[in-house]
């Protein structure tokens, strides 16, 4: 999805506006563009085990100028199966994703997710998504933030994703899709976050 922002800056009297404008993409395709845009409300922290009082802050500072070993690129993006390694709990799925200059995957289109699906992920089981809470309990995906802090409802409008159950600020904050399963490839199911499940990373290049 990509959305062109203006911005004028007003340079003087005399010499009139400048305007600046660039592509803005929400993520999906390569470079930050699209990123941190919409920052987590104050009160979306996790409240179960590793993730009580935690939410996403991580702001990539040092693209990866190529994909490393074991991870796949895709128009700008590296994606790499954390699961290959076990499974982890939200918190520390997203801080190893992290390390690497990555966020747990957020899928910006179904055509997106389905690559990943069938290309990067090894295991027919749950994958976190990097989708994380809401302000109040909703089935309304257009009220879900992420941890990379894109427009989430721009993103739904090609991602037309369903909430299986209410997502909230702190208990449930979390949700997971299924590898393979027509039902839950696109129903996102509810979790408190300290479970284990797989992870994806993703890494926009720089």
């Amino acid at each position: 999805m990509i959305f062109i922002a203006c911005f004028a800056l007003i340079v003087g009297l005399a010499s009139g506006a400048t305007v600046i404008c660039s592509d803005y993409q929400a993520g999906g395709g390569g470079g930050l563009d699209g990123y941190y845009v919409r920052p987590l409300p104050g009160n979306c922290r996790g409240r179960h085990g590793s993730i009580a009082n935690w939410k996403p802050t991580f702001k990539i500072n040092n693209p990866m100028g190529g994909c490393k070993g074991g991870w796949k690129e895709r128009e700008g993006v590296c994606y790499y199966d954390r699961r290959r390694h076990g499974e982890h709990p939200y918190r520390h799925g997203e801080e190893w994703c992290n390390q690497n200059q990555a966020h747990i995957f957020v899928p910006n289109d179904r055509k997106e997710y389905l690559w990943v699906e069938q290309n990067v992920m090894s295991h027919n089981g749950w994958y976190w998504m990097g989708f994380f809470c809401a302000q109040s309990g909703t089935r309304d995906f257009n009220r879900i933030y992420s941890n990379t802090r894109e427009d989430v409802p721009k993103i739904q409008q090609k991602l037309q994703a369903q909430l299986a159950h209410p997502i909230d600020e702190h208990n449930t904050p979390c949700m997971m899709s299924h590898r393979n399963n027509n039902e839950w490839r696109f129903k996102y199911h509810h979790q408190h976050g300290h479970e284990s499940r797989g992870v994806v990373c993703e890494a926009p290049m720089g």
